[in-house]
């Protein structure tokens, strides 16, 4: 996997970009006008005049220089100007849409108008019709969905299999068979049937990941297991997902990386961090950014004012 950085220009909002290994080479001289973290094989960057394409990990171009937007692939398919392309650059699907996601359990949510959202195929096709407002990515061959202000849960063939109950402005995929949902303004989590194995009683929650649900109690973050049991204190301002069993986290101003038991494996030195991609995370101090690895060893450092490309979130929240 390669990495993304930058490098500060005499226009301080025009910074080239380029990427290094895992171990702080440089692979690809900075000399784009922007580019994303690598994805199936490929990162998606971007030329003088705006245009977009993708580089191999050995600089080549992948996919000419023809597009609009920094995308990436997931699934083999890669969402970019309201239609899908293939690691050939070719249309799979052409575009069309208004908005798209990427492609999740075979289906990927769309929209047309901005406002109505359904699930397509890889062949561009509706498989569920377009009659939800908003749609979340399938996860456990269930998708949330969203009608009349209210969320539920939906199979493959669009029956809805959690009613349609809950409020607020999302409802979370599912993970070892929970999905986090609101309800009456406090956040808890459901198994498949819509029944709380974790009653609603946070501000807010994530996704389980690592085996562990970030949950937010009287404005600080925390971990819980999937029994519900508090395993490390809400106190951290922020915190991020975990990744082998490392996560960013920020208390007291400072940002760090703790374990799954809520320990500093990564001291807090730093102004902010970020989760990890691959061997690899960023981490920023002052004006500059740098790249560490899992035992807190730095392995690159930029110049004061360059710009972090920051990493990609997950795909399905």
């Amino acid at each position: 996997m390669l990495y993304p950085i930058s490098v500060s220009t005499s226009d301080p909002a025009a910074n080239l970009f380029g990427y290094i290994n895992s171990q702080g080479e440089t692979v690809i001289p900075p000399v784009y006008m922007g580019c994303s973290h690598f994805s199936e094989g490929v990162g998606a960057v971007m030329d003088q005049e705006g245009r977009s394409g993708f580089v191999d990990v050995r600089g080549a171009l992948a996919i000419p220089l023809r597009f609009s937007g920094l995308a990436s692939f997931h699934n083999g398919l890669c969402a970019i100007g309201g239609g899908y392309i293939n690691h050939d650059g070719d249309w799979q699907i052409e575009p069309g849409f208004l908005v798209v996601s990427g492609f999740s359990e075979g289906l990927a949510f769309v929209s047309k108008d901005g406002e109505t959202f359904g699930f397509i195929d890889q062949t561009g096709n509706f498989v569920i019709a377009p009659k939800f407002r908003p749609c979340r990515s399938f996860s456990e061959g269930l998708a949330a969905v969203c009608l009349e202000e209210r969320w539920g849960y939906i199979d493959k063939k669009g029956n809805l299999k959690v009613p349609t109950v809950f409020d607020g402005k999302r409802a979370t995929r599912f993970r070892l068979g929970l999905a986090g949902v609101q309800l009456d303004g406090r956040w808890g989590f459901v198994d498949r049937n819509g029944i709380f194995v974790v009653k609603p009683q946070f501000e807010d929650l994530r996704p389980f990941d690592g085996g562990r649900a970030r949950v937010k109690r009287d404005g600080k973050w925390g971990l819980i297991d999937s029994e519900g049991k508090l395993r490390v204190e809400c106190k951290f301002e922020e915190l991020g997902r975990l990744d082998g069993g490392i996560a960013p986290a920020k208390a007291d101003g400072r940002a760090g990386f703790i374990s799954d038991e809520g320990r500093w494996c990564i001291e807090p030195k730093f102004d902010h961090s970020y989760e990890f991609s691959g061997d690899l995370a960023v981490v920023r101090q002052g004006r500059t950014f740098s790249y560490i690895r899992r035992d807190g060893r730095f392995v690159w450092t930029s110049a004061p004012g360059a710009r972090i490309q920051y990493p990609p979130p997950p795909l399905f929240v």
